[in-house]
């Protein structure tokens, strides 16, 4: 459009200035005057849509619902051509607060990866401009991120992440669909509680993991005590079968083989009565 008036001005001019010039030569000049109005309106017949954008017309101030796919297209030369982003972005919503079930504040960070439905483009230019993001989407993925917390208690939150994220994604599809946006994804960042609560939740940790090393500590103690009780209960048994076979003997081989087991095979200097180990024959 610009251009199609920077053409009219120029040949005004142009056609002025022959005007004044020669007046015998205004007729000869009349191709040349017309001449940028032509190429002004030859230049504005043509635009590009860049890839993965759709394009809008808009013809002084109507919007047509016909849009452009990517490419070259000839176009009214008074029409404007809004081109509309439809592949997938990244919206982040920072600090976002919600609620839980056991009325504790919970804060995160949400990511969003969304697209513009192209077949809806033109009718969401018209209706809400090209600023989807701050008119529609922020508003409703802090909404979302609201309604499912205030559903779950504060650990379930941390225990059932992928579940909290798969419901805050349906909703927020839900409530955005009606303007043509589709959610492909959403992440929590910085996902946490109060600093007050959060220290709660350390120190209970801390807690839970000292009760279960106690309790692993007396299973180990108890184990050793078992092992110990069974070893003495096996030695026991082993003196008790040997004192019986000693008894079984009398006893007195049994002296001997001990006394002989600890003899050098010396015999003493000087001996009073018999000499022992020694059983003489008849």
């Amino acid at each position: 459009m610009f251009v199609i008036i920077l053409g009219i001005l120029l040949s005004i001019l142009f056609f002025g200035f022959l005007r004044l010039a020669n007046s015998g030569a205004l007729k000869a000049a009349s191709p040349l005057a017309i001449a940028p109005i032509l190429l002004a309106l030859a230049f504005e017949s043509f635009t590009i849509v860049p890839a993965g954008h759709i394009g809008v017309q808009q013809t002084l101030g109507s919007v047509n619902m016909g849009t452009l796919g990517e490419g070259v297209h000839i176009v009214n030369p008074i029409s404007d051509v809004n081109n509309v982003d439809v592949r997938v972005v990244k919206a982040e919503l920072k600090g976002s607060q919600g609620g839980t079930k056991d009325l504790q504040v919970v804060h995160t960070d949400i990511v969003v990866n969304y697209r513009i439905d192209g077949t809806k483009a033109a009718h969401i230019y018209k209706e809400f401009g090209l600023n989807l993001e701050d008119k529609i989407l922020m508003p409703a993925i802090n909404e979302s991120f609201k309604a499912i917390t205030a559903h779950y208690s504060s650990e379930e939150l941390i225990t059932k992440r992928d579940e909290v994220s798969h419901a805050i994604h349906d909703e927020l599809q839900a409530k955005v669909l009606p303007y043509g946006l589709t959610i492909s994804s959403i992440s929590l960042v910085n996902f946490g509680f109060s600093p007050e609560y959060q220290k709660a939740i350390e120190q209970k940790v801390i807690s839970t993991q000292a009760t279960l090393k106690a309790e692993q500590d007396l299973k180990r103690i108890e184990v050793e005590a078992e092992q110990a009780v069974a070893k003495a209960q096996g030695e026991a048994k082993a003196i008790a079968i040997q004192s019986q076979a000693i008894n079984a003997g009398g006893g007195k081989d049994y002296v001997n083989l001990k006394a002989i087991e600890k003899w050098d095979g010396k015999l003493p200097a000087t001996m009073a009565g018999t000499i022992p180990f020694v059983n003489v024959g008849k």
